[in-house]
């Protein structure tokens, strides 16, 4: 199938802006300028009306005594629910709690569960693994506190989008065979798991949002040096045994250079007996969940993946 024909004029819309605005090359590219214009577009990612969901701000200490902020999202009704640490996309380097502000609320409310929303530290004023590292101390912050929020601790899930997604990846395979901490399901959107350009999606060379420069610019800020590329919580993919991993939602798009590896990573999972759900949308490009608000393509992904993970969770 083609890209959706509104994706298409949304994007064709945010480019006819970042021209105006005089958005510079990536290679002239600098990582204040990247958040910048993002806000800019962020703009035309309308939000999603949400009822019911009651958020409040907090913070703990990370491991280098650094404060970490999360929002946490609670649904009306009586639990106990379910809770879900999101890591939230932007290629380590821009993105907060913020720009996933909506769409965790939308989840909270239809999937009936607790969202703690981590605003981890971003690249390159923090390279890898301090993203890493806040992912895993905001994992166990919440296992330890999550009883004040009417949670049930068998259900701890972990979940997140594009660099998100690869944080709750690498996270639960961390966590899957230390004492204390078991993660019950990983919630993987258009995630990252391989430091790889040379895979089918990747020589497709989509323009499509998301594009190979993009996910090099990325990497660059990210890692300290290429060969922390094949640490396998840079690359999740690369880990040799996959059994004993959580049940995975995984979900991908067609136009999505990021697509060939998570397809990799369902079926290595699935061969290592772990349970996996997998939502693809053929006519979708990377981010499409930001895109709800403007997309009604991408409003009924949203609402399809959402849908299961309530299941899942709710089980």
């Amino acid at each position: 199938m083609k890209v959706d024909p509104q994706v298409l004029r949304l994007l064709h819309t945010i480019g006819n802006r970042m021209a105006e605005l005089g958005h510079p090359p990536l290679d002239q590219l600098t990582p204040k300028q990247s958040r910048d214009y993002y806000e800019v577009a962020r703009e035309y990612f309308k939000e999603l009306p949400v009822d019911g969901v009651n958020v409040d701000d907090s913070s703990f200490m990370g491991r280098a005594g650094n404060e970490i902020p999360v929002r946490i999202y609670t649904p009306e009704g009586e639990g106990p629910f379910p809770v879900l640490v999101y890591f939230h996309g932007g290629g380590w380097v821009f993105g907060n709690i913020d720009s996933s502000d909506n769409i965790c609320r939308y989840f909270s409310c239809h999937a009936k569960t607790v969202i703690v929303s981590v605003d981890y530290r971003l690249a390159p004023e923090h390279k890898y693994p301090a993203a890493f590292h806040d992912a895993l101390d905001a994992i166990t912050w919440v296992s330890n506190e999550a009883g004040h929020w009417n949670t049930d601790s068998h259900r701890l899930a972990v979940g997140g989008e594009s660099s998100g997604g690869n944080l709750a990846a690498a996270s639960a395979i961390y966590f899957m065979d230390k004492p204390g901490i078991e993660i019950s399901h990983q919630f993987l959107i258009t995630p990252v798991l391989d430091y790889n350009f040379d895979t089918e999606s990747y020589r497709s060379n989509y323009t499509y949002n998301l594009t190979n420069e993009k996910m090099k610019w990325f990497f660059q800020h990210y890692l300290n040096r290429e060969e922390e590329g094949r640490d396998v919580f840079v690359s999740p993919l690369r880990l040799k045994k996959m059994a004993g991993l959580p049940p995975t939602i995984m979900v991908t798009a067609e136009y999505d250079p990021l697509r060939e590896e998570a397809f990799a990573y369902a079926e290595e999972l699935h061969a290592s007996g772990v349970t996996v759900t997998h939502h693809h949308f053929d006519d979708l490009v990377h981010s499409f969940i930001n895109m709800a608000g403007v997309v009604d393509r991408s409003a009924e992904a949203l609402e399809s993946i959402t849908r299961t993970l309530k299941e899942r969770l709710h089980r």
